[in-house]
């Protein structure tokens, strides 16, 4: 079926929020999506609308049973508080069917529950921090993976990549942002001591920083083997460039918000030698995703997709895959009942082939993926499998 693309402004109590919507039909399929379009996360948020935008005219060729996709955007710009207000705008105003989104996990920490209390499924295409779909089931759901899953094969490559001379290691931590806290203050020790390797400090920052000189020198003077960063791109990137411009040598590894292609643009010769992990890697040769990598770059005017992109294009494909099958009917008077399908749908979902790789859901609501390790070597990530 035709469909009758625009893209609609609107202005939402706390700000301005942006709409995508087709023009009004009672046959539409109503799908929220919970966006950083701008604000802290606007670089995560233009890759995710991209991959979005690639998804949503696949699939509007045929529509969803024949029904035309009406996609409901708002822009969080990265805020706990636009996340549960625009949360709960999409449940009880646009009265969608599902939510995809929001992208930080301190977002998800406050909208997930707004979605549990209106009985409505919600997933995420990025949280890694663990245990936040699990606190709100049975409607939440994450599409990556968390970053106890991702941070056991990245130590272990790291370290082997060094021949097994790190030993004492120095962790950098985002104190700010809810995922790289958790990461660099629970997560990543508890993979490090598990490993045999001693954390010889644990050096704190806040998201927005710009100048890392004094956490710089402060890990000059501890002289470790090697230096973990548990932060977002943007200041992982510059922290890199301060230890590379004070002359420590050490091997770097990321967590998973440095896996990012937008960090190897903003460390520049700096990032060369750093290793990240993701769930999804743009160079794979396999040719359906190489396919998609390249059609992604060229409607990213160059940009190399990365995970957050990956997921938030197999996840509008899973809930259309959710609504042919589970028996939805669209009906306004069968929205509370369209919504417990699609949610038994997205809880028994199981080997899904997607871009990102087969994709299943556990009883945590977590996805099962596949976690590549990756070393950044002439300015682009190689797979260290």
């Amino acid at each position: 079926m035709a469909t009758r693309a625009r893209f609609a402004v609107t202005a939402s109590m706390l700000g301005l929020s942006l709409a995508w919507s087709a023009l009004p039909a009672a046959a539409d399929i109503k799908i929220g999506v919970l966006m950083p379009l701008s604000g802290k996360g606007a670089a995560y948020g233009t890759h995710q609308e991209v991959a979005l935008r690639q998804a949503q005219e696949e699939i509007e060729k045929t529509g969803i049973k024949g029904e035309p996709l009406r996609l409901v955007v708002y822009d969080t710009r990265g805020e706990n508080t636009e996340a549960i207000n625009l949360t709960r705008k999409l449940i009880h105003t646009d009265k969608v069917l599902a939510v995809v989104g929001p992208f930080f996990s301190a977002e998800c920490e406050v909208a997930f529950p707004v979605a549990v209390q209106g009985l409505t499924p919600i997933v995420t295409a990025s949280s890694a921090k663990p245990g936040i779909a699990a606190k709100n089931r049975p409607w939440s759901f994450r599409m990556a993976l968390t970053s106890d899953k991702l941070n056991g094969p990245l130590i272990d490559k790291w370290v082997a990549l060094s021949k097994g001379e790190i030993k004492k290691v120095v962790v950098v931590t985002d104190v700010k942002d809810a995922f790289t806290k958790a990461d660099g203050t629970l997560v990543l020790p508890g993979v490090l001591k598990a490993k045999g390797l001693t954390v010889l400090d644990n050096i704190s920052y806040q998201t927005g920083d710009i100048d890392f000189s004094a956490q710089v020198t402060k890990i000059k003077t501890l002289n470790p083997d090697g230096i973990i960063i548990a932060g977002l791109y943007n200041e992982g990137g510059n922290i890199v460039r301060e230890i590379r411009k004070q002359g420590l040598r050490q091997p770097v590894a990321g967590g998973l918000g440095m896996a990012e292609s937008k960090f190897i643009e903003i460390a520049g010769p700096a990032a060369e030698g750093v290793v990240t992990v993701n769930s999804f890697w743009p160079h794979n040769p396999d040719p359906r995703v190489a396919a998609w990598v390249a059609e992604n770059t060229r409607r990213a005017k160059g940009a190399t997709p990365g995970n957050t992109s990956s997921l938030m294009y197999d996840g509008l494909y899973i809930m259309k895959a959710c609504i042919e099958r589970s028996g939805v009917t669209n009906k306004p008077e069968d929205l509370g009942k369209d919504r417990e399908r699609i949610r038994d749908c997205w809880t028994t979902l199981k080997e899904y082939p997607g871009i990102s790789g087969r994709i299943s859901i556990n009883a945590e609501g977590d996805a099962e993926l596949e976690p590549t390790v990756l070393v950044i070597r002439n300015g682009k990530q190689e797979s260290l499998r």
